[in-house]
């Protein structure tokens, strides 16, 4: 029997380690009109190591508990209410005044995934049925505080079955859902959320990835990569629209020993058996267009895992989640218009993901390339970096309907402080005037290669890669180390304010939610160790990957001795 005079409490049993971005968008829902209603959303029986969103924390009556619902009305249990498909009898009004809590079945880390509610029924908890159409868990508390706290029963709520979530003039796809309907007659979906939400964060863990290079560019490099235990994101490599044009005999890398200062053979067995911890390459982008990389992601998650059941028949008001996935960085480049094109593409394929909960996806540009005649890389103007954010901004004004993702640049190696300033600049002067706006970008990727560097093959004089770049490349490895810890080093200050007092505080509050992918020369667990000293949220590994394959990885994380080593196994 409800409390006379109880505010109502909405508890969602989330048993998963980590909450994937479409789950976070549904509980910030349920978590802002639970407070707007004068009423309390829980998610209980959450694991130790979860991590509660700043925004869910920030919501006045959202609690977070690791206790079970069983454990937290073990004595009490006739206050609860279970939302159970199975049940006898529909929820009505009047179980407003019979409940004050009420008790939804929530997400699972298993595969298959365990049924839950049935559980919780055999723990005696009191069963009710939503009806005969499969909700998301945003639309299932929605409707529950509608019939207990309104009064108004199920069949007087306003729905639509199965809407059809549409991209552009030319895409839509259709959401298996049943959804309340607004004043308007559109469905009530967690977007708006999103939408409204400050710019989203890169969160990848364990903190440890790939970074875009040609080690990256197959469909089996990418499923090597994603197999990894040991790393919490794959990155692609670079592509453009419409792929680049490769050619072996100007495209070209070659690995180091910064030692000697010669190359080493690019053979998979002389390079392990030789003294090697640098590369340098001649190579531009991939061969291989965006839209193939989106189709090879869309692969490698149907491959790992499978959607939901689909909702015909389904009374289920629960939502059920797979084993832990990673995130996919999507590395492009372009004109700044191809750029924004190549950002609503990645959008689309998110909420082609979105059954597939857990798997988020980012987007990297590119603008730092040393390698490509007569396109000097973009990011070492202020100019050029403010016409890509001018168009970025305008991509995701018109794409405001649809998930928003991370954008980052990736930045070429800074050699003095003017370049950081105009990037800082740029970075700012995008933001527009008000006080509280943010920048657009995420994460900052530093660092590129280093360009204009040349090696000999030998003491004989030939030059290490041959062609018509004169054997001229970028610079990878542990000789680019020292330079890519600086550049990471006075990027993360100078995002942190550092600096003249009024001045440090604007960016510090416009730029200051920017996180940082440290990339260059990490070759074992004391180069990751120095990357996160610097300041890096994430550390990237390139040529290292090419010298010792995907089991550098492990290498790495095991030199660390972190917590998060085997975190996927």
């Amino acid at each position: 029997m409800a409390s006379a005079g109880a505010k109502k409490t909405y508890i969602v049993e989330h048993l998963d380690e980590e909450l994937g971005p479409w789950s976070e968008l549904e509980y910030l829902a349920i978590a802002r009109e639970s407070h707007d209603a004068g009423s309390t959303f829980c998610l209980s029986s959450l694991p130790a190591g979860f991590k509660v969103p700043e925004a869910l924390n920030a919501v006045a009556s959202f609690k977070a508990e690791s206790r079970g619902v069983e454990e937290i009305y073990a004595s009490d249990k006739t206050r609860v209410c279970l939302l159970d498909p199975a049940a006898a009898k529909d929820l009505s009004p009047e179980d407003g005044d019979n409940f004050d809590v009420f008790l939804f079945g929530g997400i699972l880390g298993d595969d298959p995934p365990r049924d839950r509610t049935s559980e919780l029924r055999k723990k005696g908890f009191e069963g009710r049925r939503l009806g005969p159409k499969q909700m998301t868990t945003d639309t299932a508390v929605r409707v529950t505080r509608i019939v207990v706290e309104k009064k108004v029963p199920l069949a007087e709520i306003p729905y639509v079955d199965f809407p059809e979530l549409k991209f552009n003039e030319h895409e839509a796809t259709e959401m298996p859902f049943r959804y309340v309907t607004d004043e308007t007659g559109k469905p009530i979906m967690p977007e708006s959320a999103m939408n409204k939400q400050s710019v989203p964060v890169l969160d990848i863990f364990p903190p440890l990835i790939n970074s875009s290079n040609p080690w990256a560019s197959t469909l089996e490099d990418l499923r090597s990569l994603y197999a990894c235990p040991y790393t919490g994101a794959v990155t692609t490599r670079t592509s453009l629209i419409n792929g680049f044009e490769h050619d072996h005999l100007k495209h070209q890398y070659v690995f180091l020993d910064s030692a000697s200062q010669y190359a080493v053979s690019r053979d998979p067995e002389t390079v392990q058996s030789a003294p090697q911890n640098g590369s340098l390459n001649s190579l531009g982008y991939s061969p291989y267009p965006l839209k193939t990389y989106l189709d090879w992601i869309r692969t490698i998650v149907a491959e790992q895992s499978s959607p939901p059941p689909p909702p015909t028949g389904a009374t289920t008001t629960t939502t059920t989640t797979r084993p832990k996935k990673k995130a996919f960085v999507v590395s492009v480049t372009g004109t700044p218009e191809e750029v924004a094109i190549c950002y609503k593409l990645i959008s689309e394929t998110q909420c082609d993901l979105y059954f597939y909960e857990g798997i988020s996806l980012a987007m990297e540009v590119n603008l730092s390339c040393p390698n490509i005649p007569n396109k000097p890389p973009p990011a070492y103007s202020k100019d050029a970096l403010g016409e890509y954010l001018v168009a970025l901004k305008g991509v995701l004004d018109e794409t405001d309907h649809m998930p928003r993702i991370p954008i980052g640049l990736k930045t070429p190696p800074y050699t003095y402080h003017t370049q950081f300033v105009n990037l800082m600049d740029a970075l700012v002067e995008s933001c527009g005037d008000g006080d509280q706006q943010q920048c657009l970008i995420s994460f900052l990727t530093a660092t590129n290669t280093l360009g204009s560097c040349f090696a000999f093959s030998s003491s004989l004089g030939f030059p290490a890669m041959v062609g018509p770049t004169g054997g001229i490349g970028g610079l990878a490895g542990a000789p680019l180390h020292p330079l890519a810890l600086g550049n990471v080093v006075t990027l993360s200050r100078l995002l942190r304010g550092a600096g003249e007092e009024d001045g440090g505080r604007k960016v510090k509050e416009k730029l200051g939610h920017i996180r940082i992918v440290g990339i260059g020369g990490v070759l074992d667990g004391d180069g990751w160790t120095r990357m996160r000293k610097a300041g890096a949220s994430v550390v990237g590994i390139g040529t290292g990957l090419g010298l010792k394959g995907v089991g550098i990885f492990e290498e790495v994380a095991k030199d660390t001795g972190e917590q998060w080593i085997g975190y996927f196994i």
